[in-house]
């Protein structure tokens, strides 16, 4: 380990016994600060290689019987979730099914809650756990690209035109009940849909959302703790003869993804249907489409020659540089960090990394971690 020695001047021996216990305090607090595995944050990581609440139900000859086949089966959905979040829809015909045997090696633990049993029936909801990099190493086995990076929550604002009127905090907005409605939490992109309270009423209303105007969508987005905003523009057209609705759908996402975009659905109800399905229907529609535009930005390049970057990082403290260290160690990009130099008010830390530098700046935000270029060095800084 290098340390930087500030300036040219001599130090007197006070200060040069003062520095020498930094750094060993530094060094016995932290020893992450010489070289680490780019996954020491596995913690932070399971949640994405986690299926959780897995509802199994089996009845056979007995309770034990049928407890033992309900963890298999539970396995092999949990795996197949697992497996279609990671990846891009148009791969899951090439997902891999593997043998209760092989799963098993794959999971490395599970949690049962709600058990109940009879002598011949097992119910309970369990969550799989499973091993992170033997789960990479099996998709790259099988030439599958994947993401695992997990969006902040994205906020929802969901514009509803119906005979002329725009719709937004008005009681009743069935476009945004059809959002609040919506559950996947599985999901690499979590949603979050505004109360309609009198906060979201003076930042934001329906023609100011249409017109994608960034003040407002920046103020709202950040009181609810989301970074990036999803304009959900919805125009409902009935077809009272046909006893058909139709529902067209314009989405923007705004923030700091890498790409910001608008894209174009449509919706036909089949005959009979309520426009309530229709819009439950269109909001899972838009939800999974905003994922596949979320793992394309963030797909993983394994395979790809590692880029390295040298980032400045000012800290106040052990505290504030244990915290951004851990933080690091759970961005899937980065492959291995190493402590180039160390003060009391700065770290010098050189990242290796795969993919793209926007790739990686991207993935950093989603842990408030912001990577901006200054004058003569790349700058790392933790945002509260």
């Amino acid at each position: 380990m290098i340390l930087a020695r500030g300036t040219s001047q001599v130090l007197c021996f006070p200060r040069l016994i003062l520095r020498f216990w930094v750094v060993i305090l530094a060094v016995l607090l932290f020893p992450v600060a010489l070289v680490v595995p780019a996954h020491m944050g596995e913690a932070l990581a399971m949640d994405v290689f986690s299926a959780r609440d897995v509802a199994v139900d089996v009845t056979a000859g007995s309770a034990t019987n049928a407890r033992k086949a309900a963890l298999a089966n539970g396995q092999r959905k949990a795996f197949r979730a697992l497996l279609e979040r990671l990846t891009l829809r148009a791969n899951y015909g090439d997902l891999p099914f593997l043998s209760d045997a092989r799963i098993a090696e794959l999971v490395s633990g599970i949690e049962v809650s709600d058990e109940k049993t009879s002598p011949v029936r097992y119910l309970a909801k369990i969550t799989y756990r499973f091993k992170p990099d033997a789960i990479r190493e099996l998709l790259s086995q099988e030439g599958l690209p994947f993401a695992e990076t997990k969006s902040k929550p994205v906020l929802v604002i969901p514009v509803y035109q119906l005979a002329g009127t725009q719709l937004l905090w008005d009681d009743p907005n069935p476009w945004r009940e059809a959002w609040a409605g919506y559950q996947h939490q599985e999901s690499l992109v979590p949603f979050i849909v505004p109360k309609g309270d009198l906060a979201d009423v003076a930042d934001i209303g329906p023609v100011q959302a249409m017109a994608a105007t960034r003040k407002r969508l920046d103020t709202i987005a950040r009181r609810y703790g989301a970074m990036d905003t999803l304009v959900a523009v919805a125009f409902l057209t009935v077809d009272p003869v046909a006893s058909r609705s139709s529902l067209d759908v314009s989405v923007s996402r705004f923030g700091l993804a890498i790409q910001e975009y608008t894209n174009i659905f449509s919706f036909t109800g089949s005959h009979g249907e309520t426009i309530d399905n229709l819009l439950n229907h269109a909001v899972a529609g838009v939800a999974v489409q905003v994922e596949e535009n979320w793992k394309r930005d963030n797909l993983m390049q394994l395979d790809s020659r590692q880029e390295s970057l040298i980032v400045s990082i000012p800290i106040t403290g052990i505290k504030y540089w244990t915290d951004l260290s851990k933080r690091l160690d759970s961005i899937a990009f980065i492959r291995r960090k190493e402590v180039l130099s160390l003060t009391r008010s700065e770290v010098i830390v050189g990242l290796h990394f795969v993919g793209s530098t926007a790739q990686l700046e991207l993935a950093l935000a989603q842990s408030d971690l912001n990577l901006s270029q200054g004058d003569t060095s790349w700058i790392l800084r933790l945002e509260f």
